[in-house]
Parts: C-alpha cells; sequence; structure tokens
C-alpha cells in the first residue's frame, strides 16, 4: 500500500514538473521560422544519396531551458521532396518539388541548441520519415499515373542499363560513365509499358577509346571525376521500336568539400539525342559495356546517416534519415494556438491529383 501511495505522489510531482521544462514558442515568429530553415539546410546539407527539401510548415515549438542558460529548441516540421538530388548545387528553394502522384512530404523533429552569448541556432539532431502516398492511394485517384517501382525490378535495371549506353554512346566525354545509384523507379501503361527512372551517374577511368573490358580489369572501376544525375524513360510500345529519352546533368567536384555537404560546384547540363554519322560501337565493346552496366546496377553506396526502407522495398511506411544512433525524441507538449504555421506550399501533406 506504500508503495502504491509513492508512486501516486511521485507521478503527481513529475508530471507538472515534465511539463514546466518547456515553453511553447509561437510557430509563427521570425526566430522560429529562420530556426526551421536552418534546420531543413542542414538536413539537405548532410545527404549523400537522397534528394533535397523544403520547409513547408512548422508543427510545434517548444522551448526547453537548460543549466547555465544552455536553452534547446525543439521542432516538428512538415518537408517536401524535390526533383534535386543532393548532388546538385542549386538551392533547395529553386529546386521544383514534387507534386500529385509523385508527391512525397516528411515528419521531422528536430532539436536546435541556442549558444547565449550569440544567440545563434546550432542543430544538434534531427530525425525525419519521408512517407510517400501509398500505391493503392495513387492508383485510386489516378489508375493511369505512373506507379513505383521496386528498385531492384527487372525492368528497372534493364532501363537504367539502356539509358545509360545511350549516354555514353552519345555523350562527347572522354570516359564512360556507370551507374553509382538507382534512386527513384516507375511504369506507366500506355499501349506498351513505359519505364521512368533516376539514378546517378560517376565517371570511371576508361575512356571511350579503350577496350572496356580490359579497362575495368586493369584501371578499376571509378575515377575522382565528375558525378552527375539522370532522368530516363524507356518506351517499349506493343508494337514498333523501343524508345529511349535520357537527360543526365554532371557536377563537377569541388576539392576539400567536407564528405557530408552537397557535391559539386556547377551543373553541366547536356541533353543528348541520337547523332547523325555515329556509327555502331563494335559488338565486343557492347558486350563489355552491358556486362559493367550490370555490376554497377547491382552497387549500392548508401550512406552512414541514411536508413533506407521504402525507397528500395517501396513500402507505405516511408524511410528515415536521421543523424543515426541516439536520436531519440521527448514527447513534446500540445503546442500554441499559434501552431502549426502558415503553410508555403501545400495545405496538406496528402497532395490531390
Amino acid at each position: 500500500m506504500k508503495l502504491l501511495i509513492v508512486l501516486v505522489v511521485s507521478i503527481q510531482f513529475f508530471q507538472p514538473s515534465l511539463a514546466a521544462s518547456y515553453r511553447a514558442l509561437s510557430c509563427n515568429v521570425l526566430r522560429i521560422v529562420d530556426a526551421a530553415e536552418l534546420a531543413v539546410e542542414h538536413i539537405n546539407a548532410d545527404q549523400l544519396g537522397g534528394y533535397k527539401y523544403v520547409l513547408n510548415k512548422i508543427e510545434n515549438a517548444q522551448e526547453d531551458r537548460g543549466k547555465q542558460g544552455v536553452s534547446s529548441v525543439y521542432l516538428e516540421l512538415e518537408v517536401l521532396e524535390t526533383r534535386c538530388h543532393s548532388l546538385n548545387p542549386k538551392p533547395a528553394a529553386e529546386c521544383e518539388i514534387r507534386s500529385g502522384p509523385e508527391a512525397i512530404s516528411g515528419d521531422c523533429k528536430v532539436q536546435l541548441q541556442i549558444n547565449p552569448k550569440t544567440r545563434r541556432n546550432q542543430v544538434h539532431k534531427y530525425r525525419c520519415l519521408i512517407s510517400p502516398d501509398s500505391d493503392d492511394m495513387v492508383l485510386s485517384r489516378c489508375p493511369s499515373c505512373p506507379h513505383r517501382l521496386p528498385l531492384n525490378h527487372s525492368d528497372v535495371n534493364q532501363s537504367v542499363m539502356t539509358a545509360l549506353q545511350k549516354y555514353n554512346r552519345n555523350s562527347s566525354r572522354t570516359n564512360y560513365f556507370a551507374v553509382q545509384k538507382i534512386t527513384k523507379a516507375s511504369s506507366q501503361v500506355v499501349a506498351g509499358k513505359k519505364i521512368f527512372v533516376e539514378f546517378t551517374i560517376q565517371e570511371t577511368a576508361c575512356t571511350k577509346a579503350s577496350k572496356l573490358h580490359n579497362c575495368l580489369r586493369d584501371r578499376g572501376e571509378f575515377a575522382s571525376g565528375s558525378k552527375g544525375f539522370c532522368t530516363a524513360s524507356v518506351y517499349k510500345p506493343n508494337s514498333g521500336k523501343e524508345k529511349v529519352e535520357v537527360n543526365c546533368e554532371l557536377y563537377r567536384p569541388k576539392v576539400g568539400l567536407n564528405s557530408a555537404k552537397i557535391v559539386g560546384e556547377s551543373a553541366v547540363k547536356q541533353r543528348h539525342g541520337k547523332r547523325k554519322g555515329q556509327g555502331r560501337r563494335n559488338k565486343r565493346q557492347s558486350n563489355a559495356e552491358q556486362q559493367y552496366s550490370n555490376k554497377q546496377l547491382n552497387t549500392h553506396n548508401g550512406t552512414p546517416k541514411r536508413i533506407e526502407s521504402s525507397e528500395e522495398m517501396q513500402g507505405a511506411l516511408g524511410f528515415v534519415i536521421s543523424t543515426g544512433s541516439g536520436t531519440n525524441f521527448p514527447i513534446l507538449p500540445a503546442p500554441r494556438n499559434t501552431c502549426p504555421g502558415r503553410a508555403r506550399h501545400f495545405g496538406e501533406t496528402v497532395l490531390p491529383i
């Protein structure tokens, strides 16, 4: 009986003190908006293999005043995925936001620490759950829209290989490029099948003047050259010739850049079509290129801060990006009536088609 009384008293004592340690803040004040923008910038700079995000709205803001004047601000944010890969040096604000059936949003929890002397915010940790709309939801609202495919699907691998071969064939670059990682894939039925893919590429040490299979054996796979991001579509009609469209942006490497930051200082956009007077490669070289592409498609260079699930497995729960271990966050009190803040792009997480 005494133990029960102690437990009840303890709950009554600690519950108010826990709530009292937090001070609810307005989601619309400039200081909190600036902190939220800083957090999203930090998340974008921290991604090595994903896409850039933009802030949509602040959903909760709490301040926890600690010892010696050091305080922490906890934010709950909604972010939206853009079409810019993390390799792209373009600011996220200039990137196109995915919408309609391609829309992907995320819920982020962020802790920022405030320096008592400078009053400047510094991101301490973050954890985001990035969630695409489920396949059933997309198909129910738009049956004719493209639907996602697993990244290891045979149609995806074949389409990426075909697109890369066309890029290498038509590119004016001296060296071959290889697939670094497939990032998105979808399929659409239109009097046949159309496969849409997005993937990153990296320059190899193999020149087009060399025999590709010998080069791979003797010189290794990658050179420290350019990286790029490609979007492509491969249309296989019920009758007629296969149509391949590929567009790649190359980014020149920046010496001395932190590996956790955005790679590249300027984008060189290259659109490649079929060139006149360009003969076929010899069959032996083409086969070697195909074997090299297949080898690269089976290699996924993950990042230590990105825990992926749905982008590989195409599940409905999404994937997590975070600062790694130790990213547990407290359950925050209810926000003030000035939260959530203004939606910058879309009023709801689920976007209409």
